[in-house]
């Protein structure tokens, strides 16, 4: 396995250091492998031999990761970790950068000197005959010479062979599996969109790595997928009025659209991420801007992608573009588009893959499937295993979702939720309303619905815990704030059979489960609710008491046995309540969420999510 090296921030030199150039040790950081989540403890300086004992980064006041040293160490996808105030941990993901690729640079080097050795020992063998007086010694050296410039080819050739086999392989279409996981705009819903970042963290989950592009004023293709700047950086106006030098200069901010505590991140071209990524995974550049296939396209035939990069675009009519420059097309649909759309007609553009809405009817993903494309019918923008599921039964050969982590199943459950570090977890998928900002206490601040329309439930997956086991405690810790606290009404825990989106009313119940509640006035609620009934029926209505106090963690439990559900909160003696019932045990999907009522204001604070 060749050795990555790591330079978080930028360069060397963007380390802490004092006036002298020594490095400032004032942040401790723990590296940990990013899939297992062991404690990475053999680091080495860039020579690949020097141990380094502990890393070190900003100072222990600032909430914001800093540039770390360089270093190396044997794992290919790695996360920082440090602890911020308050006890908080805080992370992010790295991918290490194959030094193999220079290794290999440098034989192919030494295997040039060698045949140029070998030419002029030629050169000399043939002196040596003409010059009879010195043939002897002549024929001797040239004899050496030649004999040296071998062993260099042979040298150099092992070097090759060596630096070869440790590198990875080249991903291409060819190499993708039956079924494949695409991180759309980079896995939006699990780390900022069409950032680095976000492409670097999808690095293990995901087969295909999906970016939007836009165009500067000077012809870049850029990674955005708005065609303003105002949503997702500091920066506002249309993209096309930017140059590179201000490109350059424009920051991401996460904080305003993410989580609060999401640093500021740079922003990058598409020749910046094909340089890094370009044939570590398979890619789908989608070209918002017509403009810019032929740019995009160039890049990639430069690199030798052409197998490893597909160009995207929504117009039937850009796919001969993308064609005729030597590239795959990746033609995707709305589902207002596929209401009309002739599966004949689009398979006649000859693009190599169809991208279908989600949202279509089951009749229009089974017609475009029918059509036998090259790389198959993928289908967007998924965020939950349920509508997977029924991609998959339906044909559908490709998954293009927001949380390639949670919807793919490839990163094991979480017993403890991880929010509270200031980042979103895997998995947190809202309902219907957009989701809320993790705010900057690493919290869910959970709003009441404006009205009881699903467009407005406030209802989020918590897919990081679930499933949970079918018999199991489930404890959520929640608090409000003072103002508008003698309002703030129903807070609900929901365990579903799967995990469809579900808004929490008793007149639209999407699965088997059931759904548990607190009041402001200490009252609890217990409801089973049955998907082929369409009901939902009360279980128990304890009586009311005096108000939660505000700015205080409670604890909403929930235990399950094999007969008995148990309602309680722990830190207030007797405010418990037990029913008997063992209609519905299945591995739990678990939400949190608020029901409506004209009278309820203010936020409701989720500060964990915990099952056994």
């Amino acid at each position: 396995m060749p050795v990555p090296l790591y330079t978080f921030g930028g360069n060397p030199s963007a380390v802490l250091t004092t006036v002298t150039g020594d490095v400032v040790p004032n942040y401790p950081v723990q590296v940990r492998e990013a899939v297992s989540g062991a404690l990475v403890t053999e680091l080495y300086e860039a020579d690949g031999r020097t141990p380094i004992g502990q890393l070190r980064s900003n100072p222990a006041d600032s909430e914001a990761p800093g540039a770390i040293r360089t270093f190396m160490c044997q794992w290919p996808q790695i996360r920082y970790e440090y602890l911020a105030s308050g006890g908080r941990t805080v992370s992010w993901y790295e991918s290490g950068r194959e030094v193999a690729t220079e290794a290999l640079q440098a034989a192919n080097t030494a295997a040039t000197a060698a045949a140029e050795a070998a030419e002029q020992a030629g050169a000399a063998l043939t002196a040596s005959g003409n010059a009879q007086a010195s043939a002897a010694s002549a024929t001797t050296a040239a004899n050496t010479a030649l004999e040296q410039a071998g062993q260099a080819r042979v040298d150099a050739a092992d070097a090759i062979a060596a630096v070869t086999s440790r590198l990875p392989p080249v991903a291409t279409i060819d190499t993708l599996p039956p079924v494949v996981y695409d991180a759309h705009r980079g896995g939006a819903g699990e780390a900022p969109e069409n950032t680095l970042a976000a492409l670097r963290g999808a690095m293990p989950w995901a087969d295909v790595l999906d970016i939007d592009s836009q165009v500067i004023g000077d012809g870049t293709p850029v990674l955005m997928h708005d065609a303003t700047v105002d949503r997702t950086t500091r920066g506002t106006g249309n993209v096309s009025l930017y140059n590179a030098a201000q490109w350059s200069l424009l920051r991401s901010d996460p904080s305003a659209w993410f989580a609060a505590q999401a640093p500021d991140l740079p922003l990058h071209t598409v020749e910046q991420v094909l340089d890094e990524l370009g044939g570590r995974k398979v890619m789908t550049v989608e070209a918002k801007n017509a403009a810019g296939v032929q740019k995009i396209a160039s890049m990639i035939l430069a690199r030798r992608l052409e197998r490893s990069v597909l160009i995207n675009t929504n117009d039937p009519a850009v796919v001969a573009t993308i064609k005729a420059a030597g590239c795959l097309a990746h033609l995707w649909r709305s589902a207002a588009q596929m209401a009309t759309d002739n599966a004949a007609t689009l398979k006649a553009t000859g693009a190599d893959l169809l991208d279908v809405d989600i949202a279509g009817t089951d009749a229009q993903i089974s017609a475009a499937v029918a059509q036998q494309y090259p790389l198959g019918v993928w289908a967007h923008t998924l965020t939950r295993r349920t509508e997977r599921d029924r991609a998959l039964a339906l044909g559908c050969r490709g998954i293009i979702t927001d949380y390639p982590g949670y919807v793919s199943g490839r990163i094991p459950r979480r017993t403890t939720s991880s929010f509270s570090s200031g980042q979103w977890g895997y998995g947190y998928v809202p309902s219907a309303a957009p989701r809320p900002v993790l705010d900057s206490s690493g919290r869910i601040p959970l709003p009441p619905p404006t009205s009881n329309t699903a467009a407005d439930a406030v209802v989020l997956l918590a897919g990081e815990v679930s499933p949970a086991p079918a018999t199991t405690t489930i404890d959520v810790k929640f608090s409000f704030p003072t103002a508008g606290s003698s309002g703030w009404s129903l807070f609900s825990v929901h365990l579903g059979a799967d995990d469809a989106a579900t808004v929490l009313s008793g007149s639209d119940i999407k699965h088997d489960g059931y759904t548990f509640q607190i009041s402001n006035d200490r009252s609890l609620r217990i409801w089973k609710d049955s998907k082929s009934a369409g009901t939902s029926t009360n279980l128990a209505n304890t009586t009311a008491g005096t108000a939660l106090t505000a700015n205080t963690v409670y604890t909403l439990r929930i235990t399950l046995t094999s007969t008995q559900i148990t309602l309680s909160v722990p830190e207030i003696a007797g405010l418990t309540t037990t029913v008997t019932d063992s209609a519905f045990r299945v591995p739990w999907y678990v939400y949190v969420g608020r029901n409506f009522a004209s009278t309820a204001t203010g936020l409701i604070w989720i500060n964990s999510i915990s099952t056994t």
